[in-house]
């Protein structure tokens, strides 16, 4: 059985709610993994509305981020994803111990091995965004806004914080490889109801106070 369609046999019976009653009194039962899952994202989001001031810090000062705040972010990433892990069951762990290894070579990605591809603000950013869609997992949606970021980001001062729902549908609709920046950035500001993240009022960009240029 590979990894996937292990993956697909876990989601369709591995996290059935208990059919039992628990008697008045008694204490709480065990979360599943779905819920664990939607607590994992909701508290990432909630760590990045604590760090976004920090960011803006360094982005007022036009700096960029040092290996002090991207080791700090991965910390804090780090310690709620431990008591996660925690919380989900063996074959869940199982599953993702498995994409680990084989996305990473280790059952999590180390700092340093972060740091050989990426620089500390790529590390410090991706910190706060869920992934796991290979493994049927929700996200909490930062991770799009992060490959906004990226296509724009030479053609623009924006970061991360700044890029909205509007921009990451107009960035999907487009050719893969043939980025219109001048398109994305047109959309900052516009409403996209179809593309509504449930993790959005954590992940709020912040006002259009930045020029930006195509």
């Amino acid at each position: 059985m590979t990894v996937i369609s292990a993956v697909n046999s876990y989601l369709s019976w591995g996290d059935q709610p208990s059919k039992s009653t628990p008697a008045a009194g008694s204490a709480r039962q065990p979360r599943g993994d779905l819920e664990v899952r939607e607590s994992y994202n909701v508290k990432i989001s909630e760590a990045y509305q604590e760090f976004k001031a920090k960011f803006q810090e360094f982005h007022d000062r036009e700096q960029c981020f040092g290996e002090d705040l991207a080791r700090e972010a991965y910390a804090v990433r780090s310690k709620i994803k431990e008591a996660h892990q925690e919380q989900t069951s063996y074959l869940g762990r199982a599953l993702i111990w498995m994409r680990n290894m084989v996305t990473y070579g280790g059952g999590n990605v180390s700092y340093e091995t972060l740091s050989r591809s990426k620089n500390p603000e790529e590390i410090a950013y991706s910190a706060f965004k869920t992934g796991g869609g290979d493994l049927g997992l929700q996200n909490n949606g930062f991770g799009e806004k992060l490959d906004v970021w990226k296509a724009i980001k030479d053609v623009s001062t924006l970061y991360p914080e700044d890029i909205t729902d509007a921009m990451v549908a107009a960035y999907k609709v487009q050719e893969p490889g043939k980025v219109d920046a001048g398109a994305i950035l047109a959309a900052r500001g516009g409403v996209s109801p179809a593309s509504r993240n449930p993790f959005e009022e954590f992940l709020v960009p912040r006002e259009n106070t930045v020029k930006t240029y195509a």
